[in-house]
């Protein structure tokens, strides 16, 4: 069993090795997270080319060197060939830094998982490499659950955070009461619906306690 954690990587260098398909989806899973990105692969697709080209990662097409690893904060391994992928986990291990293969010859200290995205919201679901196929299939039966009332009610609660605390300034049992009130079955039925307006009154009766 893993332990879940979600990273912060704004502005941290991650390096993949590897500029094929599955390096790509990689890729662009660490520009959602904010990193700088550092590619290393001999061919890339025409995703990376594009990213490159747009200054959103620095690619280096030419074959793997373990000096690649030189200050990063995590590693991903994509490449086709077994071996590089585990020169690149030894680089990776003798720098101590965090290490994922994408194949399953390497020894990973993290799992990619299969990722819903609602705004802000995310839930990761994963199979412990057992079965990435059922994580999949998992992702698709939550996508249809978390409708699009879900994100703008988590940014709706985002921007009550300081409103909340400001009424509430000393003392933690209100606003815990207060979120307890407001964060029910029935505020997320309304946010389902697009009842922005009567969500706000609530937040007003709620603030009102």
């Amino acid at each position: 069993m893993r332990y879940p954690v979600f990273l912060n990587l704004k502005n941290k260098l991650c390096v993949v090795v590897g500029a094929g398909r599955v390096a790509e989806r990689r890729v662009r899973g660490l520009c959602n997270a904010s990193a700088r990105i550092r590619v290393v692969g001999i061919t890339a697709t025409e995703g990376i080319l594009k990213l490159a080209d747009e200054d959103a990662i620095h690619l280096y097409q030419r074959a793997f060197e373990p000096s690649d690893l030189d200050g990063s904060a995590l590693v991903i391994a994509a490449t086709d060939h077994a071996g590089v992928n585990r020169a690149v986990q030894a680089a990776a291990k003798c720098r101590g830094i965090l290490f994922c293969g994408a194949d399953r010859h390497t020894d990973s200290d993290f799992i990619v998982p299969a990722v819903v995205r609602r705004g802000d919201l995310q839930v990761a679901i994963s199979t412990g490499g057992n079965s990435p196929a059922y994580a999949v299939l998992l992702r698709r039966e939550i996508e249809a659950f978390l409708e699009d009332g879900h994100a703008g009610l988590l940014d709706m609660m985002a921007g009550l955070r300081h409103r909340v605390y400001a009424r509430f300034p000393d003392a933690p049992e209100r606003r815990q009461a207060f979120w307890q009130q407001l964060v029910t079955d029935d505020t997320l039925a309304l946010a389902r619906k697009g009842k922005w307006t009567e969500i706000e009154e609530r937040i007003e009766v709620c603030l009102s306690l």
